[in-house]
């Protein structure tokens, strides 16, 4: 499966609300035009509301990428404050 990082909080929030946008307007619009065209669909309708369908996935897909990425950042451990410190002695100039 292809893994998506994206390191950045901002990014990831960024990411999960157009999940959310994609998602709602994809259902919406695709509700909306079964209800319109009810009965009356061609090949071309079925084409459309298939993309429809895949829009609101991929939507969905953003959001389970971003808050996995948000997730898996949380569990990462934080970089050493004081990198001094492990620094070997013979770097130090003698007294």
């Amino acid at each position: 499966m292809l893994r998506l990082v994206i390191h950045s909080r901002a990014g990831n929030g960024v990411l999960a609300v157009l999940g959310v946008i994609y998602f709602v307007s994809a259902t919406a619009t695709l509700a909306y035009y079964l209800v319109t065209n009810w009965g009356a669909n061609g090949l071309i309708d079925y084409a459309l509301q298939l993309a429809l369908a895949a829009a609101a996935i991929g939507g969905i897909f953003f959001v389970a990428t971003a808050l996995g990425n948000l997730r898996s950042g949380a569990s990462r451990k934080a970089p050493k404050a004081d990198a001094q410190s492990s620094a070997p002695m013979s770097t130090h100039p003698a007294a």
